[in-house]
């Protein structure tokens, strides 16, 4: 294999790795700093979004969780402040990106500021000396043939200086483009003129080609985005959660938020999870990058492979240690570089399991975002399908690019190619099926709707079996609710509420009366019979408005067998609770206070006016 076969093949695994750390980065950024800046916007807007619309929050959970879900001014209002989240998150993630960039750069400086090293020779010595100027310095002319081995352009010829700090036989290279520096330790200098010259070759090459490479820009680049979304994205996020956790348990009350964005364990967890990825996709750049230089060094430079050998020798006669798992650590061991070294790598055999598992969280974690901004209204459906069509070649050319193969292609072929050429094929399909119009029809299972109904009906049956207690302060809580406007409300859905799922036109016009009802229902008392009444009130609200959410979406499709029976069961469910409510069962006690039979004294009311003459009686 070539010279420049091999570069290919670094080439191309290096921006597959730099890739996946970018992409990860940047959605796991969004994803923390969406969710905690939702968290905020939850905790702030909600109580003032609540009292503008007339609902109280201190009722049953369901019936809040409702009215964030279904409550016309509540969503409204949650779509506007939810659309300057994301104007927020959108920012702070792009600030995240600059301030990484900017502390790549500033990085390399403050590292020789702080430690204050001595300089060997500045990089305008390093030129004279390639150029023949060296004059009597043994060791600066010794450097310059070391240089010149490296093929290094005259722009990227790094200055020499020395840590008197480190006495191991080391060196480490910093800087930014242009200015690069390659820093030696002191327990390596000696090591020049002994019998272990070929180590000091070996250092300096192995540095020499971290210079040639790049590398150091992209090692500072990939330290600043870690060091960035800890400080910036990891630690506001895990601080807001704690605080809001904190505030809540210590003022004993429950506070209500938007749906899904309570803090809590979830948060912290997403949290930890996206850190690890991050961590993990850092590391395995870094780690790559060793590798490279290490073959760098041995095969185009002309270092000596038994100082890799010797190393390895030596690290296995000491006592052995604890050592992190491969993937989470920055550096590769002496054993996995000798390994590298004897059987370099002439095929490219694409990504590896560990970045085709990163890319696939990083994808979730990216669809994830997106749903969540949808459930919310801060972004068109419309757009979010153009960005899907356009993008989508691009992320399934990624998945191609990082995924596992069986079969190694050569340097020589082009693997970007056939990865494209999926992807078109991809955007193509996607036209044809739209497989994002009913995205929110993933939310409907079958299995757990028709579950759901069958344990409605069995506490029915149970509860008509051991017969309804009530008391006569629930009745005259009861007459109350219905005369505070609870029977209007029920008239109202018994106006709108279909027999069955109506026509097109029927159903447009039904949409905004049906929206409007569940909404005024939502800001009506809670309904005062915790029992079978309680039941089928907030059955009715629920099935109401998830029927009326599918029908009224945008992009139902009437003729659908599917979007015809989930409709037509929802609101077969609201009818029968609203047949409950209209028609209430309530028992009256016997003479000595206990219940009475099912049997027993039933008023039955036709009305809610029949209701109020027999309990006036």
């Amino acid at each position: 294999m070539t010279a420049a076969q091999s570069r290919a093949l670094t080439a191309r695994a290096t921006t597959r790795r730099m890739l996946m750390l970018v992409t990860v980065l940047l959605a796991s950024g969004t994803a923390l700093i969406g969710e905690a800046v939702l968290t905020y916007h939850s905790a702030t807007s909600l109580p003032h979004c609540a009292s503008a619309a007339g609902m109280n929050l201190q009722g049953p959970k369901w019936r809040t969780e409702l009215g964030l879900r279904f409550h016309s001014e509540l969503v409204a209002c949650r779509a506007d402040g939810a659309r300057t989240a994301l104007y927020a998150t959108v920012l702070c993630t792009a600030g995240v990106a600059v301030s990484a960039v900017l502390l790549s750069r500033w990085l390399p400086r403050w590292r020789q500021r702080k430690d204050r090293l001595p300089e060997l020779y500045s990089a305008q010595r390093i030129v004279a000396a390639v150029e023949g100027g060296s004059g009597n310095d043994e060791r600066l002319a010794h450097l310059a043939r070391l240089v010149q081995r490296a093929e290094l352009p005259r722009d990227r010829l790094p200055g020499f200086v020395c840590n008197p700090r480190a006495l191991s036989a080391g060196a480490v290279t910093f800087g930014s483009v242009g200015r690069y520096t390659v820093c030696l330790n002191v327990g390596l200098l000696p090591k020049r003129t002994t019998k272990d010259r070929s180590h000091f070759d070996a250092v300096v090459l192995h540095e020499l080609a971290h210079v040639r490479n790049r590398d150091v820009d992209l090692a500072y680049l990939a330290i600043a985005l870690w060091r960035v979304f800890l400080i910036a994205v990891l630690l506001p996020c895990l601080a807001l959660n704690a605080a809001l956790v904190l505030h809540d348990r210590f003022q004993g009350a429950e506070r209500a938020y938007w749906d899904g964005y309570e803090p809590g364990a979830k948060t912290a967890l997403l949290a930890v999870v996206l850190t690890a990825l991050v961590y993990v996709a850092r590391a395995d750049i870094l780690r790559h990058r060793e590798l490279v230089a290490d073959r760098d060094a041995v095969f185009e430079f002309g270092s000596d492979r038994e100082v890799w050998r010797k190393q390895v020798e030596s690290r296995s006669a000491a006592l052995p240690r604890l050592r992190l798992p491969r993937f989470l650590r920055n550096h590769p061991t002496w054993s996995e570089r000798l390994a590298e070294i004897d059987n370099p790598r002439s095929e490219d055999k694409g990504g590896t399991k560990l970045q085709i598992a990163v890319f696939l969280v990083a994808y979730v974690t990216i669809i994830y975002s997106v749903i969540s901004w949808l459930k919310l209204d801060a972004v068109p459906a419309q757009t979010v399908i153009y960005l899907a069509y356009l993008l989508g070649p691009l992320i399934i050319a990624t998945g191609f690019a990082v995924f596992p193969r069986r079969k190694a292609r050569s340097a020589a072929e082009a693997s970007a190619a056939r990865a494209w050429m999926y992807g078109v094929i991809w955007l193509i399909s996607a036209f044809a099926m739209n497989p994002f119009a009913n995205w929110a029809q993933a939310e409907d299972d079958w299995v757990t709707q028709a579950s759901a109904h069958l344990r409605e009906m069995s506490d029915e049956m149970n509860e008509w079996r051991d017969g309804p207690a009530v008391s006569a302060a629930v009745k005259d809580r009861a007459v109350g609710w219905y005369e505070r406007g609870g029977s209007a409300v029920l008239g109202r859905f018994d106006k709108y509420l279909p027999d069955g799922v109506a026509g097109s036109d029927a159903a447009g016009a039904r949409c905004a009366a049906l929206g409007a009802t569940v909404s005024d229902a939502l800001e009506l008392p809670v309904f005062p019979d915790s029992g079978a009444g309680g039941k089928a009130w907030k059955r009715l609200l629920t099935s109401t408005a998830e029927a009326q959410a599918l029908q009224c979406r945008s992009g139902y499709d009437l003729d659908a067998p599917s979007e015809d029976a989930m409709v037509s069961l929802r609101y077969g469910r609201a009818r029968t609770a609203l047949r409950q409510l209209l028609l209430p069962q309530l028992e009256t006690p016997a003479a000595d206070g206990r219940p009475g039979g099912a049997a027993g004294a039933l008023i039955c009311l036709v009305r809610p006016a029949l209701y109020l003459r027999v309990a006036g009686a």
